[in-house]
Formats: C-alpha cells, sequence, structure tokens
C-alpha cells in the first residue's frame, strides 16, 4: 500500500511537466499534422478544404525554388557543416581545457561559452555586420593586407553558405563544449594514469579510453546538435533570408516563407511535418548506431 502510494505521489509531482509538455509540445505537433492535410491559407484562416495529399505533392512538383534540387541539398550542406564544426571545435577545446597544465581553465571555459548565450539574432546581426562589403571588419582586414578587391561575402553564390556556417558553428559550438566537457570530467582519473603507467601515449589515451568513455555524451551531443540545426531559422533569416536565388533557402526558412509570408498555411504545416520526421528518423538512427556499437563492444 506504501509503495502504491509512492508511485502515485510521483506521478503527481510530474503531473505540472506531463501538461505543459502535452500543452505546448504534444498539441501543437498534432495539430500542425493535421492542418498539413487541409487547404488552409492565411487570407482565409477560418476556412477548412480537406485535400488530403496535395500539400505534400506540391513540394516534389514545384520548380522555383526546386524541393529535391535546392532545399534538400542547401539543407544538408548547412546541417552537415555545422555539425561536424560545432562537435569537432567543441570537443577540441574541450580536450585543451581538460589538460592540467592549461592555466585558467574556468576562465576560458566561461569565455567560450559567451556565444551561447547571446541572441540568435544578435549573432546573426554581428555577423552580418562583419561581413559587410565596405564597412564590415573582414573586409577592412583584407584591404590592410593588400586585397584590394574583397568579396562580397553574402552576396556570393560560391562564399554565402560557408559565411553562413561559420557563424553558427561560433554560436552552436559552446553548447557542444559543455557536453563534451561534462563527459570528460565524468572519466575517473585513476583510469588514465593506470593508462599512463602502462605505457600508453597521449593518442593511445585519446583513442582507446577517453572517446570510448564519452561515446554517450557524443550521441546525445550528435541529436541535439542535429535537431538545433534543422530548426534554424532566426540566424539564417536575418543573415540572408534565404538568398541570393534560394542558394541558403534551408527546410526551416522555406517552411517560413510558405506559411507566412507567401500565406500557404497548409503547405508549411506539410513541412513542418516533413522536418519533425527528419528530426525523428536522425534521432532512431542516432541511437540504434550507438546501441549496435555498445552490443558489439
Amino acid at each position: 500500500m506504501k509503495h502504491r502510494n509512492d508511485i502515485i505521489r510521483g506521478y503527481l509531482f510530474i503531473a505540472p511537466v506531463l501538461i505543459l509538455l502535452l500543452a505546448f509540445s504534444l498539441y501543437p505537433l498534432l495539430c500542425t499534422v493535421y492542418y498539413s492535410f487541409f487547404d488552409l491559407k492565411l487570407a482565409s484562416i477560418n476556412t477548412l478544404k480537406f485535400v488530403g495529399w496535395k500539400n505534400y505533392s506540391k513540394l516534389f512538383t514545384r520548380t522555383s525554388p526546386k524541393f529535391f534540387s535546392q532545399i534538400l541539398p542547401a539543407t544538408f550542406i548547412y546541417v552537415t557543416g555545422s555539425i561536424v564544426g560545432q562537435i569537432g571545435f567543441g570537443l577540441l577545446l574541450a580536450l585543451l581545457l581538460h589538460q592540467k597544465f592549461v592555466k585558467g581553465r574556468e576562465v576560458f571555459r566561461a569565455i567560450i561559452i559567451l556565444p551561447w548565450v547571446v541572441s540568435s539574432i544578435i549573432i546573426a546581426i554581428s555577423w552580418r555586420f562583419m561581413y559587410e562589403p565596405r564597412l564590415g571588419i573582414i573586409n577592412h582586414i583584407l584591404l590592410l593586407l593588400g586585397i584590394n578587391n574583397p568579396p562580397s561575402w553574402l552576396n556570393d553564390e560560391k562564399l554565402v553558405m560557408p559565411c553562413l556556417i561559420v557563424a553558427n558553428i561560433w554560436h552552436g559550438m559552446p553548447f557542444s563544449f559543455i557536453i563534451q566537457t561534462s563527459g570528460l570530467q565524468s572519466i575517473s582519473e585513476d583510469v588514465i594514469e593506470a593508462a599512463t603507467v602502462d605505457g600508453a601515449t597521449g593518442f593511445q589515451r585519446l583513442r582507446y579510453i577517453t572517446l570510448p568513455l564519452v561515446r554517450q555524451f557524443l550521441v546525445l551531443n550528435l541529436i541535439l546538435t542535429s535537431m538545433n540545426t534543422i530548426n534554424s531559422f532566426d540566424l539564417i533569416y536575418a543573415m540572408t533570408n534565404g538568398g541570393p536565388l534560394y542558394i541558403t533557402e534551408v527546410i526551416s526558412v522555406y517552411m517560413y516563407h510558405r506559411a507566412f509570408i507567401f500565406g500557404y498555411l497548409g503547405e508549411g504545416s506539410a513541412i513542418s511535418t516533413i522536418i519533425f520526421l527528419i528530426n525523428l528518423i536522425l534521432t532512431i538512427f542516432y541511437m540504434r548506431i550507438n546501441k549496435n556499437k555498445a552490443i558489439q563492444e
């Protein structure tokens, strides 16, 4: 009887969180999926017309921009570059500041975390100003170095996507740094010292001890970074608005344009549902890979 009361009491404690989760996560998600099957327009928001899969089929038949040849490739490049940069630099800095010979580690950690606590809009405006052709600090430095015709970074079709990726890495890398630092601090120093006594080199300790022991943190980092980057909107919208020529129009910006600029809420709901499915598939994929590797070991 006491055990049953403890269970009931536990559910009562988490009930407010569950209610908030249902109200602000599950319910909007279900509404989004529901409206994706209707012809819902911003101009006539009270009029619903069931169209089945038509909103989804429009994504694959529209010619400007093309979903498969423009939107998805732009999203893939942006997400892949951002993930590799954020996790790579985050892990590298976490490893560096985990070394005992580094003085003032806590100060450096605080400085590294600063970009993450700043609003994405402020980050976007700052980087946009730095990329500015005439007044930006980057081109000013290039002029001082003798480069007389510096590029127009955000208007160049070949440079605009790398510029966005760099800005997103700078903004999101501290999050990866925090997760990897937590993983490294969870490793017992006795294990490292034992490996050192046995003659293991620094690279061997990293490969056979450190990385396997922080694998769970890496997987968590990969899942959260992937979701954050796929859902990324404000930084891209404030810097390029998807331009030039749809080169940086990733799927989240495309969804915003279809839903709130052109007023096709049904199509926007369909794109949002696809974004959710992509996040879900990637999460399951990462977790299965991690589970299979754990079983093999």
